[in-house]
């Protein structure tokens, strides 16, 4: 899979910056649709990529926003990070 980020990466708490690198390492592992969905799934359940992080799935894509620190149910406007099937 080939990862495209798109815009800044906020960092501010180091948690960010490890459940980023442990989602994008887990994501380049993957073949295809069903496995980056699945690799997703298992990233959200043992680290804290819902708290930090917004995320979905397009026809042919998976896209990333941060959430904003002040407010968790907003996010940054532009899309972090997106993923190509």
């Amino acid at each position: 899979m080939n990862v495209m980020i798109e815009s800044l990466i906020f960092d501010f708490d180091d948690k960010v910056r490890q459940v980023l690198l442990d989602l994008i390492n887990r994501i380049l592992l993957t073949r295809n649709e069903t496995e980056v969905r699945e690799s997703v799934a298992v990233c959200a359940e043992r680290t804290d990529l819902n708290r930090y992080f917004l995320y979905g799935y397009g026809k042919h894509h998976f896209w990333v926003k941060q959430r904003l620190l002040s407010d968790p149910n907003k996010t940054y406007e532009q899309r972090m990070m997106i993923v190509n099937f």
